[in-house]
């Protein structure tokens, strides 16, 4: 609708005044069709030794528009597509990120304060069991044996960057990996109402935990998103997410619940490999199902930090550290019927490489030694 009355704007302008100076025509212009947004969470987490990046494209609504993005920290520093923090030891602790989006008047657009929290990885002083919970996005297990690699050493996809060879680290659960050293919860297609109506926690604690849980990550809510279009009202996932969330807290109040973020698609085409033009997530492109998705990350911040929850959870920002514009998988085709040369395209619109997993992974493990040590 907004654009709808931007467009209205410009037509009055052209049709009834014409006789203004084209100079303040333009500005006006200009100024109108600015319109973006930051979408990240309100806290980071970093590992001494450990590179951070936040990538800009993942934490900006619109970011095709004309903006200037401000990032002020006393920490790391900014490059064209990211921001980059590689800790050291007196960069322990806590410290402020101001990010704002200035219009081309120098007039601010939006802004976020983020606070940034360091810390020295250590071994925990007794067993820590973790869980990893997900749709499929996490059935395949790429996120949940990456981060045991860089916790504790066993065997994953990469070698860099190192382990840290925290051995009283334990990633439990059903799904496990060849060599039965980590373990993860995962199907395909399932959504936070499915885990309500199906997962027992105690049950599950009891047959696949060792009968105690720490820590568990929960990644869900992009199926959900699949079948509503960028406008549609988000509240029943909150409400499930909520549930959810709470039914692990009646059952282990000790343990800490970390909520993943949803991540951006492919932004390449390949939401158009997966999704025809008949579809929802097929309709809107890549900018409508990126506003959806920047929805429901902002409101699971806003859960994270209720009355009601805030004291055990924890709302982890994956999708701010998540380089969207590179962590899908492509293929070159021809440019098309009489050009020359090749196209380079998306061929899966929602699960990564590789590459993706481990960075999803990268952030989980941030997390996990800032909040349970």
């Amino acid at each position: 609708m907004r654009y709808f009355f931007s467009f209205i704007m410009i037509l009055s302008l052209l049709t009834c005044n014409l006789s203004c100076d084209k100079e303040e025509f333009f500005i006006t212009w200009e100024q109108e069709r600015i319109e973006t947004s930051l979408s990240i969470g309100s806290e980071l987490y970093a590992v001494v030794g450990d590179t951070l990046r936040i990538y800009f494209q993942s934490i900006l609504i619109n970011s095709n528009s004309n903006y200037i993005l401000g990032l002020q920290c006393e920490k790391g520093s900014n490059y064209t597509n990211y921001w980059q923090y590689i800790p050291k030891a007196q960069d322990v602790g806590e410290c402020p990120m101001y990010l704002s989006i200035y219009n081309i008047d120098g007039s601010i657009i939006a802004e976020k304060a983020v606070t940034l929290t360091t810390k020295i990885a250590s071994n925990p002083s007794k067993r820590t069991n973790l869980l990893c919970i997900g749709n499929s996005l996490m059935e395949g297990g790429q996120t949940p044996i990456e981060l045991s690699r860089r916790l504790k050493g066993t065997s994953g996809f990469y070698q860099t960057p190192q382990s840290l060879f925290l051995s009283n680290y334990y990633l439990t659960g059903r799904l496990q990996n060849q060599e039965k050293t980590v373990g993860w919860e995962g199907t395909g297609g399932w959504t936070w109402y499915k885990y309500i109506q199906t997962l027992n926690i105690q049950n599950y604690v009891s047959q696949y935990c060792d009968g105690n849980i720490d820590c568990i990550y929960l990644q869900l809510g992009i199926n959900e998103l699949l079948s509503l279009s960028p406008f549609e009202d988000q509240t029943s996932i909150i409400d499930n997410a909520k549930k959810l969330i709470s039914n692990i807290h009646k059952a282990y109040p000790q343990c800490k619940v970390l909520l993943g973020s949803v991540l951006l698609p492919s932004q390449n085409g390949g939401l158009g490999a997966n999704y025809p033009a008949n579809e929802v997530s097929g309709i809107y492109g890549e900018r409508g199902f990126n506003l959806k998705v920047h929805k429901l990350n902002q409101a699971y911040d806003s859960l994270a930090h209720s009355e009601e929850l805030a004291s055990f959870t924890y709302f982890i920002d994956n999708n701010a550290q998540f380089d969207c514009l590179h962590a899908y998988p492509t293929q070159e085709i021809p440019a098309g019927n009489y050009e020359e040369g090749v196209e380079i395209i998306g061929t899966n619109g929602v699960h990564p490489t590789n590459v993706g997993y481990a960075q999803i992974a990268a952030g989980i493990f941030r997390a996990i030694v800032c909040l349970t040590q």
